[in-house]
C-alpha cells in the first residue's frame, strides 16, 4: 500500500511538468528540437510501420516528460507529411517564445491500412491503440496522461484522428481535423465520427477543433458533424476560412493555428479555473507494506510481461478455475467451456500454443454474446482488454496478481508488453464501518488484532483501502464527556484496527461522526491525519468536507469525491463547524464535470438514505445515474447496510451500495458485504472485481468460502434487473 499526504493548488500540479520542461529549454542552450524516423513491426498487420517523431530541444540533455500530440497524414501520404507542411520551425519558435509548451509529437505512416475503410478486427484504429501509440510511450519520454495527449489530422488522418478519439475519449484530451474526410456511410454506425457523436456521452470531455477552406470538397462532411455537434450541445471550434482548398497550399498556411489548438488545449486540460485545492495521496511506502509480486520466470520486471487473464460474464456464478487447467491449456490439452475470440487466439498462436482443434473461437465482436447467454463460460483475455463487462477469474481461488504470477502458466516475455505492474493501481472500497454496540463491545472482548486478522491479508495488499467510517473516537465512550447529539461513539483503543487493516482512505459522510460533540470530531480528524490517513467527504468545516482527494500512482491520476444526502442536519458541516459535505447538487453539477476533465478516473461515493432492501429506490437510481452523467466514472452507495444490487450505466460502474464492514447487525444480509476492487490502468478503469465477505461475531470481518460465495453473487444477481 501507498500512503504520503500533501495539500497542493491543483493548477501547481498540473502545471509543474510544463514550468520544469519550459526552464530546462531555457537553460540548456538549444533552440532547435529535432526530427527523426523509426520503426514497428505490427504483429497483427504483418507490416512494418514507420512514424516520425519531433522531440523538444533539450530532449536528451533532460529527464523530463512531455506532452504528446499525434498527428495523422492524409490519403497517399506518408509520416513525412507535416515536415513537409513546416510544422518543425513552428514548433520551435513556439516553445522558444513560450506559446507553445515542450512537447513530442509523433505523426505515424499508415501505409496500406490507414486508406482501408477496415474497422473490424485488424484495423488503423487497433494497430494505433494496441502496438504504435504503447510502444512510443514506451521508448520516447512521454507523459502519459489523458490530459497531456493529444490526436489530430489531415483528410483521411482526420477521420482517424476523429475516430479514435470519439471512441476513446478516455484517452485524450484534445482531437483536431482538419479539413476531415468524413462521409455518413464510410464506416459502420459505432465506428463513423457523424453516427458516434449521437450516441456517446464521452465525448464533451474532449476540446474539439474543425477546419476547412471555402472550396474544401470535405465541407459536407465537416458541415454535417458541425450540426450534431451542435444538436448535442457540445462545445467545439469549426473554423471555415475564406479561402482554401483540400490542398497542402491550405494546410501550410494554418499550421501555426493548429499548434495554438493543441498548446491551449494543454492549458485548459491542465488548469481548471473552478477546482478548489485537492487533498494529494501520492505513492510513498506504509508502514505495512504489501507483499511484493514475484516475477513469472522469463519475463522481464522493468518491462512487464504479456499476461492472458481468465474472465467470465460479470454476473456469471464462477469465481476460480484451476491452475491445471490452464496449464493443460498451454501444453495443448482440451479446455472444455472455454471460447476465444480470434484475437485472443491469434496473440496465444504467437507465443507458441497450439490451440486444440475443438477451441470454440468466435468474433471479437461476438464474444461477450456468447459468455453473457452462457455464463458457465469463461475466457481468455490479455490484460489491457479486459472490461467492466467482465470479472476477472481467481486461478486456483488465489488472486492472479497479488498470488500467482510466479508460476502463472499464461505470461509471456514480450518487447511490447500488455500488462505492467508499474501501469496499475488498485483502489479497493469497503462499506460501512461503525466501531459501536455490539462491535465495540466484541472488540473490548476479543481485541482489535482478532477483530483484523481474517481480513487484514486482502485490505493491506491494495493499494489504496478505503472504508466509509461512520463515528469518531471519543475518550470517554460509552459515556458522554459533554454535548451528545446522537447515540453513537468509538474507544479510541480501538483505532488501531484502522491501522492493521492498512487503511488508506476514511469516508466521513456518515450519520454519525458528529453524535458525541464536534469536539471528539475534530480530534478524530486529527487522528486520521496524524496516522497518515487520508480523509474525504467530511472535514473540519463545508470547505474542507467539499475538497476532493486527488490519489497519483503508477501513472494514474484518480479523484475521489463523497458527499451526505440524507443529514441528519447536525451530521453536516458548515463553514465554522465539522461534519460532512452536503450532497447539494448546484455544487455537485459545477465540480463534477471539471473533475472529470483533470482526472483518468474520477470516483464519488455517497451517503444515501438507508432501505432495508437489496434494490435501490428509485430517486437512488435517478440520483447516482445523475451522478454518472455529470462525469463520475464510478458511483457508490456507502449507506447500506444490507449490500444492494449494481449496474454497468452508459460508461459509468454504478453500485448502489456495498453493506457492513466492521458493524453489528446480525442478520443474513446485513452480515454480507462486497467490497469493490477497481483496476486502473493506464488512465482507465478496465474492471471491477467483487470481493465478498461476512462479518463474524459482530466484528470479525472474513472472506467467504467457496460456497458461500456462489450462494451470495446467485442471491445478488438475481435481484438485478438485466443479470
Amino acid at each position: 500500500m501507498k500512503r504520503h499526504l500533501l495539500v497542493w493548488a491543483l493548477a501547481v500540479a498540473a502545471l509543474s511538468l510544463l514550468v520544469s520542461a519550459r526552464d530546462a529549454a531555457a537553460t540548456c542552450g538549444e533552440s532547435s528540437g529535432a526530427i527523426r524516423r523509426d520503426s514497428l513491426r505490427s504483429a497483427a498487420a504483418e507490416t512494418t510501420f514507420y512514424y516520425s517523431v519531433y522531440t523538444p530541444p533539450c530532449y536528451d540533455r533532460s529527464a523530463n516528460t512531455y506532452p504528446v500530440l499525434y498527428l495523422m497524414h492524409g490519403s497517399n501520404e506518408d509520416d513525412g507529411q507535416w515536415g513537409r507542411l513546416g510544422i518543425q520551425p513552428l514548433l520551435d519558435d513556439g516553445i522558444a517564445a513560450g506559446t507553445l509548451p515542450p512537447m513530442i509529437v509523433v505523426m505515424p505512416f499508415g501505409e496500406w491500412l490507414a486508406n482501408r475503410n477496415q474497422f473490424e478486427g485488424v484495423s488503423w484504429e487497433s494497430v494505433f491503440l494496441d502496438e504504435l501509440l504503447p510502444h512510443i510511450e514506451a521508448q520516447y519520454r512521454v507523459d502519459g496522461r489523458r490530459e497531456t495527449r493529444m490526436i489530430g489530422g489531415i483528410s483521411r488522418g482526420g477521420f482517424w484522428a476523429l475516430e479514435i478519439a470519439f471512441r476513446h475519449p478516455e484517452l485524450f484530451s484534445a482531437v483536431g481535423g482538419h479539413s476531415a474526410f468524413l462521409d455518413d456511410y464510410n464506416a459502420p454506425p459505432e465506428y463513423n465520427p457523424l453516427r458516434v457523436v449521437q450516441t456517446s456521452t464521452e465525448i464533451s470531455r474532449l476540446q474539439i477543433w474543425l477546419d476547412r477552406g471555402k472550396d474544401d470538397f470535405a465541407a459536407p462532411g465537416l458541415d454535417l458533424l458541425d450540426e450534431r455537434l451542435t444538436e448535442h450541445g457540445l462545445t467545439y471550434q469549426y473554423t471555415v476560412y475564406p479561402e482554401g482548398q483540400h490542398a497542402p497550399e491550405y494546410w501550410r498556411q494554418h499550421v501555426d493555428e493548429y499548434l495554438a489548438f493543441y498548446g491551449a488545449s494543454l492549458q485548459a486540460a491542465s488548469t481548471p479555473p473552478t477546482l478548489p485545492p485537492m487533498l494529494f495521496v501520492t505513492n510513498t511506502p506504509q508502514v505495512t507494506p504489501a507483499p511484493s509480486t514475484p516475477t513469472p520466470s522469463g519475463a522481464k520486471a522493468e518491462g512487464g510481461f504479456d499476461l492472458f487473464l481468465p474472465a467470465v460474464a460479470f454476473p456469471s456464478l464462477l469465481t476460480s478455475v484451476e491452475g491445471d487447467l490452464l496449464a493443460g491449456l498451454r501444453d495443448g490439452q482440451a479446455t472444455p467451456k472455454l471460447v476465444l475470440d480470434t484475437t485472443t487466439a491469434a496473440a496465444l498462436t504467437t507465443h507458441g500454443l497450439m490451440l486444440p482443434a475443438s477451441t470454440e473461437i468466435v468474433a471479437d465482436d461476438a464474444l461477450m454474446n456468447v459468455l453473457w447467454r452462457d455464463k458457465t463460460r469463461f475466457t481468455l483475455l490479455a490484460f489491457d482488454r479486459l472490461t467492466t463487462r467482465v470479472r476477472v477469474l481467481n486461478v486456483d481461488e488465489q488472486d492472479v496478481l497479488y498470488e500467482r504470477l510466479a508460476d502463472y502458466p499464461l505470461a509471456f516475455p514480450a518487447a511490447q508488453p500488455n500488462y505492467r505492474s508499474d501501469h496499475l493501481t488498485r483502489v479497493l472500497l469497503s462499506g460501512v464501518t461503525a466501531l459501536t454496540r455490539l462491535t465495540r463491545e466484541a472488540l473490548d472482548k476479543n481485541g482489535v488484532a482478532w477483530a483484523a486478522e481474517a481480513i487484514a491479508p486482502y485490505t493491506q495488499r491494495a493499494d489504496f483501502f478505503h472504508t466509509s467510517n461512520e463515528v469518531s473516537f471519543s475518550p470517554t465512550c460509552p459515556q458522554p464527556d459533554g454535548v451528545q447529539l446522537g447515540e453513537f461513539c468509538a474507544k479510541e483503543a480501538h483505532f488501531d484496527i484502522l491501522k492493521l487493516l492498512g487503511l488508506d482512505i476514511v469516508e466521513l459522510t456518515g450519520n454519525h461522526n458528529n453524535d458525541f460533540g464536534t469536539d471528539n470530531t475534530l480530534k478524530t480528524l486529527a487522528w486520521y491525519s496524524d496516522n497518515g490517513i487520508a480523509t474525504v467527504g467530511g472535514g473540519s468545516n463545508l470547505e474542507a468536507a467539499r475538497t476532493p482527494l486527488q490519489l497519483e500512482h503508477h501513472h494514474n491520476r484518480i479523484v475521489m469525491l463523497a458527499c451526505n444526502a440524507v443529514g441528519p442536519y447536525y451530521a453536516i458541516a458548515d463553514a465554522d463547524a465539522p461534519g460532512s459535505a452536503d450532497c447539494d447538487w448546484n455544487w455537485l453539477r459545477e465540480t463534477l464535470p471539471a473533475l472529470a476533465a483533470v482526472s483518468d478516473v474520477l470516483v464519488v461515493t455517497v451517503q444515501y438514505t438507508e432501505v432495508e432492501d437489496y434494490r435501490p429506490l428509485p430517486q437512488q437510481e435517478l440520483d447516482f445515474r445523475g451522478l454518472a452523467d455529470l462525469g463520475a466514472d464510478v458511483v457508490i452507495g456507502t449507506q447500506a447496510h444490507k449490500p444492494q444490487t449494481l449496474e454497468f450505466y452508459e460508461s459509468s460502474f454504478i453500485h448502489y451500495g456495498m453493506g457492513n464492514f466492521l458493524f453489528d447487525q446480525p442478520f443474513w444480509g446485513n452480515m454480507r458485504f462486497f467490497m469493490d476492487d477497481l483496476w486502473i490502468y493506464e488512465g482507465r478503469l478496465l474492471t471491477v472485481g467483487l470481493f465478498t465477505g461476512i462479518i463474524d461475531d459482530n466484528a470479525r470481518p472474513r472472506p467467504m468460502t467457496v460456497d458461500e460465495q456462489m450462494n451470495f453473487l446467485a442471491f445478488m444477481f438475481n435481484q438485478q434487473n438485466g443479470f
